[in-house]
């Protein structure tokens, strides 16, 4: 499911982001986080968890505390917190405002949290806070995304590059700074 590769933008692969975030989540639930919680968490062999941990034990970004739980340093956590509210804020712009099933939404949201920018998180989370604080564009846009479907050929769409969106009609523009 996660690429081992790392992103231009950040110095940790996606697996090790998921490893920091599982980590921080279990903490958070339990108080605790024993390699064998945080391996059922990420759906991974104890042994395999144990291998990806070393290299963030290297880099300063977990631990083990006294009781030898999983622990993050304050650079590992402070990454945890970041990869966590990426993950939060797709995965409530995936469900609340694209209307994806929350499994999906789930699914997708663990997959690009690793590669949407930091920058882009904001927009979408600006985006869901407008619609959260302004009911009247909430309930239209919720009553006009409902009823929309777009009228391309399906067959044609996966290859179209966006041809149906650069015809006749109205030209999307950018909004705020570009």
């Amino acid at each position: 499911m996660l690429s081992g590769k790392q992103t231009p933008a950040r110095e940790l692969s996606a697996s090790h982001e998921h490893y920091l975030r599982a980590i921080w989540e279990v903490r958070s639930r339990r108080g605790y986080a024993r390699l064998t919680d945080v391996a059922r968490e990420l759906g991974v062999a104890p042994p395999t968890l144990s291998v990806g941990l070393k290299s963030l034990e290297a880099r300063g970004l977990v631990r083990h505390d006294d009781r030898r739980f999983l622990a993050l340093t304050e650079s590992g956590e402070r990454i945890a917190r970041q990869v966590h509210h990426r993950f939060a804020v797709i995965r409530a712009f995936l469900g609340d405002v694209l209307g994806i099933p929350a499994a999906g939404a789930l699914n997708e949201a663990c997959l690009m949290e690793h590669v949407v920018s930091d920058a882009t998180t904001e927009r979408l989370l600006d985006l869901l806070q407008l619609l959260r604080d302004d009911r009247q564009l909430r309930e239209l846009f919720e009553r006009r995304f409902a009823e929309y479907h777009r009228a391309c050929r399906s067959a044609e769409c996966s290859t179209c590059d966006l041809t149906c969106m650069s015809g006749s009609g109205p030209s999307l523009t950018p909004i705020g700074p570009a």
